[in-house]
């Protein structure tokens, strides 16, 4: 990696070149997502997150906010790693729902080394989460895993 100079600065500017700007290997381009406009079953669900997540190697927990309808408003990632995963609450949850006014969520954990199926601790947690969430006015409509 260089650091750029005063003079390297100048000269970009004077030419009108940039210099390339590294990116992470793991970074998703928007251009080349293909999103749905609605969800309307897990498999569209999972299909959705699968594609938002398919190049990162760590357990990622992501929630798909939808609004009337099943249309889908946008993913919030609330947790990254097994460790954030675990002390999951129902504020990221909450707080991504009110930012896009949605009015129902799904949530995904998705994993490149798991296992088809939950666990009672999972399932435990997700429940615990879907009702502060109901709390608030929010309802969680489905817990997935998702694996590549």
């Amino acid at each position: 990696m260089t650091i750029a100079s005063p003079l390297n600065s100048f000269f970009h500017s004077l030419t009108g070149t940039r210099p390339k700007v590294p990116s992470h290997p793991e970074a998703l381009q928007e251009r080349q997502l293909t999103l749905p406009r609605r969800i309307d079953d897990p498999a569209s669900a999972a299909s959705t997150a699968r594609a938002l997540l398919c190049n990162r190697r760590e357990v990622v927990t992501l929630v798909l906010h939808t609004v009337d309808r099943h249309r889908f408003v946008g993913p919030a990632l609330v947790a990254v790693g097994w460790v954030q995963a675990s002390r999951l609450s129902a504020r990221p949850v909450v707080i991504g729902a009110a930012a896009s006014e949605a009015t129902d969520s799904v949530l995904a954990r998705y994993g490149r080394y798991r296992g088809l199926h939950t666990t009672e601790a999972k399932d435990a947690s997700f429940r615990a989460i879907a009702d502060a969430v109901a709390r608030h006015g929010l309802i969680v409509v489905d817990h997935l895993v998702v694996v590549p």
